[in-house]
């Protein structure tokens, strides 16, 4: 059945050609033609003609059903031909099938229209995307033709579905392969034909246009042959070079070439022969007939044929006008170049069409560029600019381009190439416009840094006048006020138009006479200026006291001109300076001066001494007992007791004499003119009798002393350091020997101070090296003679001085606090060592400590760790033994920690009994449970009834309290007697033994305890 229809569509497919026939007879292309309409009915009507034809040759399928190329010449037509052909085709084919008539009649016509109508749409689609026919591809003819046929296969499905499935399964593969081959390979045909008809049409108009330029062209064109010779000219041409075309036609390119150009042309003109170049552009001056210089732009292009040049062409245009134009503007740019240079402004020309910016060398220069990379891009210039004034120049700019200013002109920083900042002058205005659109703008640059730095500075020398502090006024040389700023004003208490032209004197104060202010006069006439402090008048009367500054400013013949001054008000100044000064240097509780102002004025009374070859006392004075009073009535009562105190010194010395206060209860005296040691003593009595009389304060009544040191210049020292060193040494001496005295000071106190420093020096290294031992004293009990206690004892073997008693170094411990860490080095030894006892001997033995009022008060957080140390010991290890001057210490820390002593279990020896203030109150009150009777009591207890009572009274009550007693000192067999029998319970010293090594203690008194205790044991 395949077979059978291929056939017929072969025949319709022979009969399709003839549309392409159709298609190159009919003028469809013409539009707007008179003939157009009538064209297109006739095309239609012949290929309605044609598609009969082709229904006349067609594959029957059944009777009334046929299939021919119909679709293929419908489609192609509404494609290539147009709506109105088709449609009148359409229409004479529809008449057509309603003849033939059968089943099929009505899809027939569905498909008739269907593909031409798809022809049309296409058309008008590629015509609404601006395509050409002449450009279509096939891959859009094949989507086209398998659209139209796709559609002529639905047509089908409109059949009874018996017969729609026969025909579909047996039309679609030859429909789908065959007809839409052939409508690709037509439509291809007919797109070739329209673009070659197309082509001839481009043609024609080109050799139209060509002949139409080449006889009546405003520009020039000649023909010439390969050797440079003319084979025809225009007549324009001719005008230009002044010949006539026969006289042209006998020439060549050589004749006519201005000889500097000949070199350049022949070079062009041979490389487009030997085929490099196919044309060539050059700017080229011919020699007219009159001897004129013609310049022309000469555009050469040359026709080949077998890769051989035939004719050359070229065209020419006139240019002399402009060329002389350009060398007319050239010669004006070099004299507006040389005033421009002259003037130092550089130029600039912007072509707004081209948008380019030709500069200057100038330019250049102020960018610190080169000018050809100046002149390479606009927009070096513009990003120069600093980018807190680049907007504002380009809003300007483009204000004066659209023709909101008549001048273009901007002031604005630009940054150099080298890092450098130029301040420039910008001014511009377009020059040139056509049709109202600006088209070239002309400027200039000037380079203002000098002239801004010079206006910066004028605002800043106007603004510092104006804004000063400093009252300023100029003078001419009469002393007339000129001018005057606002600060004069405010601080002289005038106004503007008050002062101005009213002479300087007004502001004269009267603590001046005229021969002050000639002085002032001719110093300024001598040096030109004169500076120092001046009183003035106000206005309201007032005087204030300045620092004022005059100048000069010398006119062009060097006589003054004029005066400038400037003063400021530093009234305030000097009281400020003068209250500060006073607290400085004296003591804002007494108003005496302090020691900053002592060292002052002793170091120049020292100065006048030597001068005069005389002498001076220092008295160094410190109050007895006033830690008490301050203590005891509060700080306000010991700051009014200060005060009482430094105004009867003041009472107690001449005038000429120096009081000061050194801070705390300490004071300083001065004594001068002619002293001798009556005197001094004189005063120094004084004082003391002075200082002890009763002080009132309030309500209460306080008494104190003063011990006084004394040092003598030059005798004691030859320094202000030394004397007060001296003074202070021999006031100490004064409070060793007991207070409420005075002490002069001696070279043995030098020398003791010296030996304090070095033997504090040497302390400090024994204490960092631990350089220190324990000696063990026993105390044996009276009754039995055991030995169960104990008195540690320090030792200090120095190296060179040997061995340091402690009465010597304790007490400076005590005073430079190293006390704490020997303190701390003995209890850890003492611990160690009560514990290795206990553990070889297995014996209980007391260990006694003597503990200094100053580690007991100021130990801070080593109480703490003393006693958690002592609670991990058997019962009673360790004795602390303290002075019966704690007692009385009113501080709450002192009473806290002998509280806790007791609580904790630990024993309490209270040591030198008898020799203090001890109240029997304390002693029950802090639970106590040994009291030491001095040596000072058992040395002569044997020979000393009085002794012996009165240790037997303290034994008594002692035990009447609850406490044991131990006697210090004991060297006799009679002392130990005594003891015994009244019933004293330990004893302790040199009878018993010295104190011993802890190895000598345990071999001497621990092995013979041990043993003992080992023989009683059952």
């Amino acid at each position: 059945m395949a077979t059978d229809m291929v056939l017929p569509l072969v025949q319709n497919i022979a009969l399709l050609l003839a549309l392409v026939l159709v298609y190159d007879v009919l003028p469809l292309w013409r539009n707007g033609g008179r003939y157009s309409l009538g064209w297109q009915l006739l095309s239609g009507v012949l290929i309605g003609g044609i598609c009969m034809v082709v229904m006349l040759t067609p594959w029957t399928f059944s009777p009334g059903v046929f299939f021919d190329g119909r679709s293929v010449l419908l489609c192609l037509a509404g494609l290539f031909f147009g709506g109105l052909p088709t449609v009148v085709a359409c229409m004479a084919v529809t008449v057509f099938r309603f003849y033939l008539g059968g089943d099929g009649e009505f899809i027939g016509i569905g498909v008739i229209w269907s593909s031409g109508l798809l022809g049309i749409a296409w058309r008008q689609w590629r015509h609404w995307n601006r395509q050409s026919l002449s450009h279509i591809g096939y891959s859009e003819l094949i989507v086209f033709a398998l659209l139209v046929h796709v559609a002529m296969l639905l047509w089908m499905l409109l059949f009874p579905a018996t017969l729609a499935v026969d025909v579909i399964s047996q039309i679609s593969l030859p429909v789908l392969l065959v007809l839409p081959a052939v409508t690709v390979l037509m439509g291809k045909l007919l797109s070739r034909r329209l673009e070659r008809e197309i082509a001839q049409q481009l043609k024609l108009q080109d050799d139209f246009l060509f002949r139409s330029q080449f006889n009546v062209g405003n520009y020039g064109i000649s023909i010439s042959s390969p050797e440079r010779r003319f084979l025809k000219v225009n007549p324009h041409f001719c005008r230009m070079l002044g010949y006539s075309e026969d006289e042209l036609l006998h020439k060549n390119w050589d004749s006519l070439t201005h000889p500097d150009d000949i070199d350049e042309n022949m070079h062009n003109f041979n490389q487009m022969v030997q085929g490099h170049i196919d044309r060539f552009e050059q700017e080229k001056r011919f020699v007219k007939k009159n001897g004129q210089v013609l310049y022309t732009h000469v555009t050469v292009s040359c026709q080949r044929s077998f890769h051989q040049v035939q004719l050359v062409i070229a065209g020419y245009i006139d240019i002399t006008a402009a060329k002389e134009a350009q060398q007319a503007l050239a010669v004006s740019h070099a004299e507006l170049e040389l005033v421009l240079a002259s003037s130092q402004l550089g130029y600039w020309v912007w072509d707004l069409k081209s948008d380019r910016i030709i500069s200057d060398q100038l330019s250049a220069e102020m960018l610190g560029c080169p000018l050809t990379e100046l002149n390479r891009d606009k927009y070096t210039w513009i990003d120069a600019i600093m980018d807190d004034d680049r907007l504002d120049t380009l809003h300007a700019m483009e204000q004066h381009i659209a023709g909101g200013s008549a001048i273009y002109h901007k002031e604005y920083r630009i940054k150099r190439a080298d890092g450098g900042v130029r301040w420039i002058r910008d001014v511009g205005k377009v020059m040139e416009r056509e049709d109202e659109q600006p088209v070239k703008m002309c400027g200039i640059h000037q380079d203002i840094t000098r002239e801004k730095q010079r206006e910066i500075s004028l605002k800043l020398a106007a603004s510092v006048y104006e804004n000063s502090s400093e009252a300023m006024s100029v003078l001419n040389r009469r002393g007339k006020i000129i001018n005057v700023n606002p600060a004069f004003c405010a601080i002289m208490g005038y106004r503007e138009e008050d002062i101005i032209g009213r002479n300087i004197s007004v502001l004269r104060s009267e603590r001046y006479s005229s021969a002050d202010f000639l002085a002032i006069k001719k110093e300024i006439g001598q040096h030109k200026r004169w500076q120092g402090e001046l009183w003035l008048r106000r206005h309201d009367g007032n005087e204030i006291i300045t620092w004022l500054t005059v100048n000069t400013i010398d006119s062009k013949k060097g006589e003054p001109q004029q005066w400038v001054a400037l003063f400021s008000n530093i009234t305030e100044k000097k009281h400020s300076e003068q209250v500060i000064w006073h607290q400085a240097n004296y003591d804002q509780l007494t108003g005496l001066p302090n020691r900053r102002m002592l060292l002052e004025q002793l170091y120049h009374e020292i100065q006048r001494a030597h001068r005069r070859q005389g002498k001076l006392a220092l008295l160094f004075l410190d109050l007895d007992l006033f830690k008490e009073v301050n203590d005891t009535l509060g700080h306000d009562m010991g700051d009014l007791l200060l005060i009482q105190t430094a105004a009867r010194l003041r009472e107690c010395v001449r005038e000429s004499d120096f009081v000061a206060r050194l801070g705390g209860d300490e004071f300083t005296i001065i004594l001068t003119d002619e002293i001798n040691s009556q005197g001094i003593e004189r005063v120094a009595g004084k004082i003391l009798a002075r200082i002890a009389e009763p002080y009132q304060l309030g309500e209460e009544t306080a008494y104190i002393s003063v011990s006084i040191g004394i040092t003598v210049y030059p005798d004691d020292g030859d320094t202000e350091d030394v004397l007060l060193k001296h003074a202070d040494q021999a006031m100490y001496a004064a409070k060793e020997q007991g207070r409420n005295r005075y002490h002069y000071f001696t070279e043995s106190m030098q020398q003791l101070a010296h030996y304090r420093m070095r033997l504090i020096q040497d302390l400090r290294t024994a204490v960092e090296n631990s350089a220190f031992q324990l000696s063990y004293q026993p105390i044996v009990e009276v009754k039995t003679g055991k030995v169960t206690k104990a008195e540690a004892l320090i030792r200090w073997n120095h190296p060179q001085r040997g061995f340091v008693s402690p009465t010597e170094f304790i007490p400076v411990a005590e005073d430079t606090g190293l006390i704490f860490a020997i303190g701390n080095w003995v209890f850890q030894q003492v611990v160690q060592q009560n514990a290795r006892w206990r553990e070889r001997f297995g014996i209980e033995i007391q260990i006694s400590i003597n503990k200094s009022p100053v580690q007991f008060r100021d130990e801070g957080a080593r109480f703490h760790e003393w006693l958690k140390v002592l609670q991990q010991l058997p019962g009673c290890g360790i004795c602390i033994e303290i002075t019966e001057g704690l007692l009385l210490d009113t501080n709450l820390a002192v009473s806290e920690k002998l509280l806790a002593y007791r609580d904790a279990g630990v024993q309490v020896s209270l040591d030198d009994f008898g020799t203090g203030y001890s109240s029997l109150a304390y002693l029950k009150k802090f639970d106590i449970d040994y009291l030491k009777i001095d040596q000072s009591f058992t040395k002569s207890i044997d020979s000393d009834a009085s002794n012996q009572v009165l240790c037997e009274a303290i034994v008594v009550m002692a035990h009447k309290l609850g406490m044991k007693v131990i006697a210090e000192g004991v060297e006799t067999a009679e002392q130990a007697a005594v003891l015994q029998q009244i019933n004293c319970d330990y004893a302790q010293g040199y009878f018993y033994s010295r104190p011993v090594p802890a190895d000598d203690f345990e071999h001497l008194y621990l092995l013979a305890e041990a043993a003992t205790a080992d023989s009683e044991s059952p």
